[in-house]
């Protein structure tokens, strides 16, 4: 590990803005406001001609609507320090760039398969075995497959681990589904997330030829991180808030009213089934009752109001232990956002930051 320490306090100047650049139209555009709003970062573009945008609650940062392979570039060449792209674009662009670190590969929106597909006539041809296969029957023709692709570095490095060694990349940077109709190529490969445009296109996919499984990202600049304090902060904050949004699908919150002699009765009847009784265990607290007063108060049983975090999978269990212990009035909420000890993917980022530092 190397001398990095990152100092997470400092305050950003006014030319110092953290540059966060996201996609600028399309499915991922829609995808990406929905995904910042819903982490209590939404996005703000008061005219939709400018491609400019702010996030009030984070006022140092301002955000630029560019290309999903813009965010890429610039990120790579330190024009941007962070920004929301596709798993597949890094992975073409800049694989292996040092100043590009992810800093969060799950953001859950934006999921597609870099896949081959060939037209449905093609009937021998259904795994890469067969393609392979065709490959070297062409070859000793005289021929080459004809693959149209804007992936052009992933989609030669599959080829060549598959034993597909005897073809052309034709370069597709539109609607690469129709190459093969129009007669440019004779297959391709290409994202989908359903499958549906290439069946519209009579295409198949080749089984087996999964090149890679994408999703949205969040990317850095190692260099802006490294160099400044502030920024990292801002960055800090950021994955702190899509962190605990992630983590709070993952529950939810179930309150309930029991009966009971104390808390201590409650709060023993509820831990018996440990799986239901919360993260930590479930909160109690006596219920002021309007005809006889403070629960508690006497040797009869009381109300008490019970809280209770669980899994989401788990609701409906913890819902019939309540049940069998009396419960009435039983609420299940969803939560915003669920805090840890610290945020993983941030402590992930400082240890990347620090490894290359060293």
């Amino acid at each position: 590990m190397g001398g990095f320490r990152p100092e997470v306090t400092a305050q950003l100047g006014p030319s110092d803005m953290l540059r966060f650049a996201i996609p600028s139209k399309g499915s991922l555009y829609d995808a990406a406001l929905a995904f910042l709003e819903s982490s209590g970062l939404k996005v703000s573009r008061p005219n939709p001609r400018q491609y400019t945008a702010r996030i009030k609650a984070l006022p140092d940062v301002e955000v630029l609507l560019l290309r999903p392979a813009e965010v890429v570039q610039k990120v790579a060449a330190g024009d941007i320090d962070i920004g929301i792209t596709g798993l597949d674009l890094l992975s073409e662009l800049s694989p292996d760039d040092p100043n590009v670190l992810i800093a969060d590969e799950e953001l859950g929106f934006g999921g597609a398969d870099l896949v081959l597909a060939v037209p449905e006539a093609w009937v021998d041809v259904r795994s890469w075995r067969d393609l392979a296969d065709l490959s070297a029957e062409w070859a000793a023709e005289g021929r080459q497959l004809r693959i149209a692709t804007k992936y052009s570095n992933l989609v030669r490095s599959f080829c060549y681990r598959q034993g597909i060694n005897v073809f052309t990349l034709v370069d597709s940077q539109g609607a690469t589904e129709v190459a093969p109709a129009l007669g440019y190529a004779d297959l391709i490969a290409d994202i989908t997330e359903t499958g549906t445009t290439f069946r519209e296109n009579r295409l198949k996919i080749v089984a087996g030829t999964t090149i890679l499984r994408s999703q949205a990202c969040l990317i850095v600049g190692r260099q802006a991180m490294q160099r400044d304090a502030a920024k990292l902060s801002t960055v800090k904050s950021m994955l702190e808030l899509i962190e605990a949004r992630r983590r709070a699908r993952s529950f939810a919150q179930v309150i309930a009213n029991v009966r009971g002699l104390s808390v201590a009765d409650v709060g023993a009847r509820l831990v018996a089934v440990p799986e239901l009784a919360g993260l930590q265990g479930p909160t109690v607290a006596p219920v002021f009752d309007k005809a006889h007063g403070l629960a508690g108060d006497s040797q009869e049983q009381g109300w008490f109001s019970v809280s209770l975090v669980v899994p989401s999978d788990r609701t409906l269990r913890a819902v019939e232990h309540l049940r069998s212990l009396g419960s009435t009035g039983i609420v299940v909420l969803p939560l915003h956002y669920v805090f840890g000890d610290r945020s993983d993917s941030f402590t992930r980022l400082v240890e990347r930051l620090a490894d290359e530092a060293g």
